[in-house]
């Protein structure tokens, strides 16, 4: 019976095919990619083989998120040991061989060593980082391989891998906003504006940045907002239509994501997201009667939960062609039983 496959398994695979596909992506050069031991590989390889053996041998605690809960997703720092067996070729030995695929690996990871990898559906950022092996820990690791002779070795922490729970725990709702009214008429049992609370500031992202992010707020009945709490079966939310203000670089397209919660199944991602162009460069709440906005139907009115809005901007980093996200502030309507 095959083992069930577990969240760690799936990062130190995504490694093993990331690296397969950038070391074969030439036609010259044909490099079998594999997860064991040392000795297994070195056992299992021919003399025309060229083989790379990933073998991930430590798992720390990552030393942070000291608070996280057991139904959360958890973190580990692993480490793997590189090693290549490479065959002779021609007028290249097998040592030169060997020396040219860690020279590989070392500029494979220092161009990209932030890696978006899936795991569960989910997408998890990893970092692969350099560290230094010592004489001492080099012996004590080849010293567990048997007869299999020493070739050159490089190590690198691969982390944070998650660990994703098998139940997770529903996490909270978010808050709207907290703060303080004071009304003139101490008899008042309800206040005059709702839901407005933090109060939209006029916000206009720096397009100078490579890395900025689109900013929104709701307009409704011409004011701006960033979050709107409404009762089940009122008046208002039957009178609500969201109204979204999008600023940052015009005629950039964006795409608008909902993401929902509710206490059974926690915050869950509505797909598809809608596309949109931003048609503004900045967000000045005097000026929200006449805003350009985009409309918007809400995921769901028929029970109580939240409802959570944010931009997402893609972009091209310049430094390595490596495709990136950023998000806007967030927008929030909380739904409740009244």
């Amino acid at each position: 019976m095959a083992l069930a496959v577990s969240a760690l398994s799936q990062v130190c695979k995504s490694m093993r095919q990331y690296l397969d596909g950038e070391i074969n992506a030439s036609d010259r050069s044909k490099v079998t990619v594999v997860l064991g031991t040392p000795s297994d590989t070195a056992a299992g390889a021919a003399d025309s083989d060229h083989r790379l053996n990933l073998f991930f041998f430590r798992f720390e605690p990552p030393g942070l998120f000291p608070d996280i809960l057991p139904g959360e997703v958890g973190w580990l720092r692993t480490f793997c040991l590189i090693t290549p067996f490479a065959a002779e070729e021609g007028t290249v030995s097998a040592g030169e061989n060997d020396l040219r695929l860690i020279g590989e690996i070392i500029r494979i990871f220092h161009e990209k060593p932030v890696f978006m990898l899936s795991v569960d559906d989910e997408d998890y950022h990893i970092q692969a980082m350099f560290q230094p092996l010592g004489l001492d820990q080099l012996n004590q690791l080849w010293s567990t391989q048997g007869d299999t002779v020493y070739r050159p070795s490089i190590l690198y922490e691969i982390s944070l891998a998650p660990i994703v729970p098998s139940v997770p725990a529903v996490a909270a709702p978010l808050a709207g906003g907290l703060g303080f009214e004071a009304n003139a008429d101490i008899g008042a049992t309800t206040p005059t504006r709702r839901g407005s609370a933090p109060e939209v500031s006029a916000t206009t992202p720096n397009l100078a940045l490579e890395v900025w992010a689109p900013a929104i707020a709701f307009v409704h009945q011409g004011e701006c907002a960033y979050s709107f709490s409404f009762a089940l079966g009122g008046a208002e939310l039957a009178a609500f239509t969201p109204k979204v203000w999008l600023a940052g670089k015009v005629g950039d397209s964006v795409d608008l994501r909902w993401e929902t919660w509710d206490a059974g199944d926690g915050w869950q991602r509505v797909e598809p997201a809608t596309a949109a162009t931003i048609a503004s460069t900045g967000i000045d709440p005097d000026a929200a009667s006449s805003a350009g906005t985009k409309t918007l139907a809400l995921p769901f009115t028929d029970h109580a939960g939240q409802m959570l809005l944010y931009a997402e901007r893609s972009y091209i980093r310049a430094s390595d062609g490596a495709v990136l996200s950023v998000r806007s502030n967030p927008l929030l309507i909380s739904l409740y039983a009244g």
